[in-house]
């Protein structure tokens, strides 16, 4: 720091020394940036001029030239990363000339636009004589834009090494690669409400997706009901699609208005001055015609000629309710900066736009929730590092192998995510012929990364062969080549496929797309485009398809619907049966794809829902049982696309899914795993360490199979296995271990355990090779009544009440005595086990359903349990005492962990299954030295049951004391019988141990 605080000293002496000239108003911001800022910048670490990195792709610093339109600058000079992560901005800095007055309402709110529409939290307003730190967390607002100033330095603060210490080591290079930026934000208050004077209650302290998503819903709003007011022979879905069309339009010219590609003109035609000299009809009429003029030089879906919108027949809105919306959205003071909200944050924006459609009725206009939507609690969009994440696992490796090549070994990349190795990879010509898909696209979130990769493997690979680069390809700016226009469109079309059932969602997929096509284009290459009369946009209709994946046109064709007497198909007319299920064959939607053998890479999210066997479901769920294994005792639509997906795959073509982790190790699964065993090499599992979506009750993994048709390679396929799946291990995969693919047949119900690996798969095999605790005891769950209130009473009412104890009470080696009583009558919808004879027998085992291990003791009295128990009765006392020594012992919490492991941070729980799966090592008595093993166990277990039995009572802290060190003891000693009693060798003690 010494030496970049002398540096910044000189700097600050010679502002001093010239402070007239450097304030004056000939002194341009450009000169400032030269003289001062860029090397103040580069003092704090920053590599500004270049002068290190050179390769164009791996730069920490961006700096943008000027670009003004109509007063409102579109870009903040400069945009901080750090490596190897060169996309996500870190901080933004944004250079005034020092004539100029920083503390203006006008640049603070420019300089929080950049901040809070790209997500960073603080950003940088300077013009060397000052140094202003704002904050960026909340909804810009320029009536309290002076209100979010954070810290303020003068330039002669710089020399002041105590001020210039705060500086560095928020901003220098090195902190901020240590997080500094972040730990800053975490630290600061909640803004009080003088900061946020002007807003309605706290919505600024909404993130610009919240934002924007809830403006949208507004928007959606106020068309649907000005469209319906209008045009009252729309229904629900007309309204939908139309209002639907109308928002696309305005947020695609307002993104080519925010990026340079087209002039703004919304303004022109809804300032607050036209708007009261306009005649009614007269905004929509000019909105239309700015669509109509685009349509030709942009092409694509968004500004094609809509039957309702640009029929002779449709009313315009209300001009006022419609112009309002334009102001809004075009209104320099907006807080939304089309140019830097991510392309993945609109999606995701629209993927829970999507949620809600709208419901109209003769008198009354409704925006809804969809049904599937409001049964599964809301819409779920999948966070962008795991997007990221699997397709740099599917599309990312294969781009980086050769042809002749499996995906290769893994590496770093450039992106900060796990990546292949630069050194092979395919040629362009190679990666024309592949394709890539989402067959339940939604709003396309992974479609816009599929493309992404594409397009920056593209640009590294020409850089890279730029002798191979031929001149519609690319064009040289900046010292480097970029793609043209023309090859963008090429690899859209060429590469990147869709399917949803969902006809808006298809729109905002390609609307999605469409955007990150034109994320850098130039306005002089759309221009150049135009004087040859070429539309800028690609037609997507071939490749962003609306059907069903699940269902085909077969479904028609035989008696399903008809035997249910539910819906008589052939009696039906068939465009409205078609419009509801849309079946689509593959073969049809995408014929040249299909006849290749099928997809390369299949990613996604695909829904996770249960298909109720109901009214018209009905019919569906019989289709579903005749074409896939996977519709087995409950059908959940994820199992059913995970099928598809690797059926629409070519040998060697790879999937990448995030899917319920139950697909691990549910029994109902089970034909589906072997299916896939059978047709896959599985590369990974990534079980996630949290909950990946944090308003849904739902733990996930990651699954990457590729398509595998030889058996001998599966046989001995390596699977990388980890447990630990967050935003950083997405950064920077490390897999906690390996397992051989093979290995899952041995395993009963042939889960995928992702924690046997090849260090413990000899002793879990070891382990197996013992009778299951089904085989040795009667093995059950306890009483679920459902109604507490009425079934359950702290104190006895009649007869038929009985005492009862839950898994609380249950501890290792003692219970806790009955706090409260049970009503002993069988209710009609009932779980569990409600036979007297199981709950009063003499003695029996109880163990605890919730738990990280096993958690049992013994009842040697008849008393009923509640559900989160289960309960093993053997033939004697004595054959439990054994039992219990081994189900408390570290052995039974090894494989406990190893193999019943639910992978929740929450109530971990353990099925009856699972639990009967438990390997018990059973005694010959008549082998002298197996007796006395056994008769030992038992011993010290009776022990310990009496030693935890009087420290229930103890009443002095030396009793307490002297039995919990005894107590430790016969913990230690019944562990060491269990070790020897199952022949553990030193190294296998190890294991169970945690000590290897």
């Amino acid at each position: 720091m010494e030496k970049s605080l002398q540096f910044i000293r000189q700097l600050a002496t010679d502002f001093k020394a010239n402070e007239k000239a450097f304030l004056s108003p000939t002194y341009q911001e450009s000169q400032v940036r030269q003289d001062f800022i860029d090397k103040f910048f580069t003092a704090l670490g920053w590599d500004v001029t270049h002068t290190t990195q050179k390769n164009p792709y791996e730069q920490e610093v961006k700096i943008e030239n000027k670009v003004t339109t109509q007063g409102s600058q579109r870009r903040a000079d400069y945009a901080f990363f750090v490596a190897p992560n060169y996309r996500d901005v870190k901080f933004f800095a944004e250079a005034k000339k020092p004539a100029h007055n920083l503390a203006n309402a006008d640049y603070y709110h420019q300089t929080i636009r950049y901040g809070w529409n790209a997500g960073t939290p603080i950003a940088i307003l300077t013009d060397f004589e000052g140094f202003h730190i704002l904050d960026c967390r909340y909804k810009p607002d320029i009536g309290n834009a002076l209100n979010r100033k954070l810290k303020y330095f003068h330039y002669s603060d710089y020399a002041d090494e105590e001020k210039f210490k705060e500086i560095f080591f928020l901003f220098g290079r090195e902190a901020v690669a240590n997080g500094s930026i972040e730990k800053f934000a975490a630290d600061l208050p909640k803004p009080k409400s003088k900061t946020l004077r002007g807003f309605r209650t706290l919505e600024g302290l909404k993130t610009v997706d919240e934002a924007f998503l809830e403006q949208l819903d507004e928007y959606r709003n106020t068309l649907a009901k000005a469209f319906k007011k209008e045009n009252q022979e729309l229904d629900g879905e007309e309204l939908t699609e139309a209002v639907q069309r109308t928002l696309d339009r305005l947020v695609f010219i307002r993104f080519l208005e925010d990026k340079g590609i087209e002039e703004p003109e919304i303004i022109g035609f809804t300032s607050p001055p036209a708007r009261g000299r306009i005649k009614e009809g007269v905004v929509w009429n000019k909105f239309i015609s700015l669509c109509k003029r685009l349509e030709p030089k942009y092409n694509g879906l968004i500004f094609k000629p809509h039957r309702i919108l640009d029929g002779k027949d449709f009313h315009p809105p209300n001009d006022k309710a419609f112009a309002d919306i334009c102001a809004e959205l075009a209104d320099p003071s907006s807080p939304y900066d089309f140019d830097k909200i991510p392309i993945s944050i609109l999606g995701s924006i629209y993927e829970r736009f999507l949620g809600k459609v709208v419901h109209a009725t003769a008198k009354q206009v409704k925006v809804e929730p969809k049904p599937e939507v409001r049964k599964a609690g809301g819409v779920y969009y999948t966070p962008e590092y795991i997007v990221r994440y699997i397709v740099n696992e599917t599309v990312g490796r294969l781009l980086n192998s050769t042809p002749s090549q499996s995906p290769p070994i893994r590496g770093r990349s450039s992106e900060g995510t796990e990546g292949v190795q630069d050194s092979i990879g395919k040629t362009p010509d190679e990666i024309a012929k592949m394709s890539f898909a989402d067959i339940a696209c939604g709003s396309g979130s992974f479609l816009i990364e599929v493309y992404n990769q594409l397009l920056e493997y593209h640009e590294r690979w020409y850089n890279a062969h730029r002798d191979k680069a031929k001149k519609d390809d690319v064009y040289e700016r900046d010292g480097r080549l970029h793609l043209s226009l023309k090859k963008k469109k090429e690899i859209l079309t060429n590469n990147v496929y869709g399917v949803d059932i969902d006809f808006q969602a298809t729109e905002v997929t390609q609307l999605s797309l469409y955007l990150k096509l034109l994320e850098n284009v130039t306005n002089s290459e759309t221009h150049q485009l135009g004087m040859f009369k070429e539309t800028i946009l690609p037609n997507l209709n071939n490749n962003i398809v609306c059907g069903n994946s699940l269902i085909g046109t077969d479904i028609y064709d035989g008696d399903l619907f008809e035997s249910q007497n539910l819906v008589k198909v052939r009696n039906l007319d068939k465009v409205e049966q078609t419009d509801k299920l849309r079946p689509m064959n593959f073969e049809d939607a995408f014929p040249k794809i299909m006849r290749k053998g099928g997809f390369d890479a299949v990613v996604g999210n695909p829904p996770y829902r249960m298909i109720q066997p109901h009214n018209t479901e009905t019919g569906v769920i019989e289709y579903m049982r005749t074409h896939f294994v996977a519709a087995e005792f409950k059908v959940d639509l994820f199992h059913l696309f995970l099928q598809q997906a690797i059926n629409t795959l070519k040998n060697k073509g790879m999937l990448g899914y995030i899917v319920p982790t139950t697909i691990l190790n549910n029994v109902y699964v089970e034909n589906l795993r072997k299916w896939i065993l059978n047709q896959c090499a599985i590369e990974n599992i990534s079980v996630a360490k949290d909950k990946v979506f944090a308003d849904a009750d739902v733990h996930t993994s990651v699954l990457v199979f590729r398509k595998e048709i030889l058996k001998d390679q599966r046989d001995m396929n390596e699977i990388r296995t980890s447990v630990d799946l967050n935003e950083t291990f997405a950064k920077n995969p490390i897999f906690n271990s390996r397992t051989i693919q093979n290995s899952f047949f041995e395993l009963s119900g042939l889960v995928w355990n992702v924690l046997v690996n090849t260090k413990n798969i000899s002793l879990i095999r070891k382990l197996n090779q013992n009778k299951p605790l089904k085989d040795l005891a009667y093995i059950n769950r306890g009483l679920i009544t459902g109604d507490r209130e009425k079934y359950f009473s702290p104190t006895q009412k009649n007869k038929e009440f009985v005492p009862i104890i839950g898994g609380g009470d249950v501890h290792r080696y003692y219970t806790n005595s009955p706090s409260e009583y049970v009503l002993f009558k069988k209710p009609t919808t009932a779980g569990g086990c409600w036979d007297k004879e199981v709950h009063f027998v003499a003695h029996k085992l109880v163990i605890r359903q919730i738990g990280t291990r096993p958690t049992a003791s013994i009842l040697k009295e008849p008393i009923a349990v509640t559900g989160n128990i289960f309960t093993a009765i053997c033939e004697n006392i004595t054959d439990e005492i054994f039992i219990l020594a081994i189900l408390n012992s570290s052995l039974a919490a090894f494989y406990w962990r190893v193999m019943f492991n639910d992978f929740k941070n929450s109530f971990p729980q353990v099925t009856i299954f699972s639990l009967s799966q438990l390997p018990i090592r059973t005694i010959n008595f008549d082998d002298v030295k197996d007796k006395s093993r056994h008769d030992n166990i038992v011993k010290l277990v009776e022990q310990m049951l009496e030693a935890k039995q009087k420290l229930q009572t103890a009443k002095t802290d030396g009793k307490t004391n002297r039995l919990e060190l005894l107590c430790a003891s016969l913990d230690r000693k019944i562990d060491e019988a269990v070790y020897e009693l199952y022949d553990l060798t030193e190294e296998e003690i190890k294991i169970v141990e945690g000590r290897q």
